[in-house]
């Protein structure tokens, strides 16, 4: 299934590419091919990584179906989706509030009136066909959560990676007016550095990737100064659009992000060695030590050697299984910098990754 022809295809690879679920399938069915391989382990770590997939195999299975026995007993599948399409309209609700303080005179500042309204009415309006599809489908949550449900047999990981998928989908009205709003507000720092440029003399050279000279004339300083002034007063009001949407676009990353912290300590966890080491601390061993018995003169020493056990921290470095998972991609320097910048932030990637 992970080298099936089908999922090179456009949608398919896509879909398997971006969804934390079919990545996480994919990396089970990776240990599944580990696990009943034929060929023989050539050393102790090998022989020690099929154990370790195996038990965490057995425990993800076990708590996916304890998950799954709690979610189907006294009715609790209808009930959580009797108070998902609530849960949703409360947060547009809450997001409409938002847009409407942002609309006015939001903490005493002075907004451009016009960019102001036409910003506002369109992020209303993206909330409205939310709101609208959210009550579209409806009549069919109850029947997709119990399907949903079911995937918990596969794992507690896989159950998780499809609550997080669930998160981005309905959240994704906050990532469009983050991304609306990240772009028109990096268009503008760009014009307003750009123009400042041209005020000092100077452009950027795009063969050479540098900052020359450069002589104007008066009509392009005129222009350049009328486009600088229009830009640096409407960058108040983008600004702050901006801001508040990249801080609720930040919320909902965080709360991605713990639950792939959860899924990758699922994953990475040598379960079996840590048991090991908990009922046999002598099959793991970091070396011997000897305690000198007897030691007198015209006698033999008498030494006794014991064998001197891994740590648990060792354990876990030693035998921890590798990951597909995610991991901050930019350093804290860099992270401020894009978000001042407005550029848009992927804090999440694969390890195999070498792109966004």
């Amino acid at each position: 299934m992970c080298f099936c022809r089908v999922l090179k295809f456009w949608p398919l690879s896509f879909l398997w590419s971006k969804l934390s679920t079919c990545e996480q399938l994919g990396h089970r069915l990776q240990h599944l091919q580990i696990i009943s391989s034929n060929k023989k382990a050539q050393n102790q770590n090998q022989l020690m990584r099929k154990a370790n997939i195996f038990v965490s195999l057995l425990i993800d299975v076990a708590l996916g179906i304890l998950l799954m026995s709690w979610l189907y007993r006294k009715n609790r599948i209808g009930h959580l989706a009797d108070t998902l399409i609530p849960v949703a309209d409360h947060v547009a609700e809450e997001l409409q509030d938002l847009l409407q303080w942002l609309m006015g005179a939001p903490a005493g500042l002075k907004m451009n009136r016009a960019l102001d309204q036409v910003l506002g009415r369109f992020f209303l309006y993206h909330i409205h066909l939310w709101i609208s599809y959210i009550h579209l489908l409806s009549p069919f949550i109850e029947m997709i959560l119990w399907y949903v449900g079911l995937s918990a047999c596969l794992g507690l990981t896989v159950a998780l990676c499809i609550l997080s998928d669930i998160i981005a989908l309905l959240t994704f009205h906050i990532y469009c007016f983050y991304v609306y709003g990240a772009r028109l507000y990096c268009l503008k720092i760009y014009g307003l550095s750009s123009l400042w440029r041209l005020f000092r003399g100077k452009k950027w050279n795009v063969l050479r990737q540098r900052v020359d000279s450069c002589s104007y004339d008066l009509d392009q300083l005129f222009i350049g100064t009328l486009l600088f002034t229009i830009l640096l007063f409407l960058l108040p009001t983008t600004a702050l659009y901006y801001l508040v949407f990249t801080l609720l676009r930040l919320l909902v990353v965080i709360v991605q992000g713990l639950i792939h912290l959860l899924v990758d300590l699922i994953d990475s966890l040598p379960l079996y060695s840590l048991i090991l080491r908990l009922c046999r601390s002598y099959r793991l061993a970091a070396g011997v030590k000897f305690r000198v018995l007897e030691q007198q003169d015209g006698k033999p020493l008498r030494l006794l050697m014991q064998i001197n056990p891994l740590s648990y921290g060792g354990v876990v470095q030693t035998y921890r299984l590798p990951t597909y998972s995610c991991y901050p991609r930019d350093s804290w320097a860099s992270l401020c910098k894009k978000l001042f910048l407005g550029e848009l932030i992927y804090p999440w990637k694969h390890k195999g990754d070498k792109q966004n």
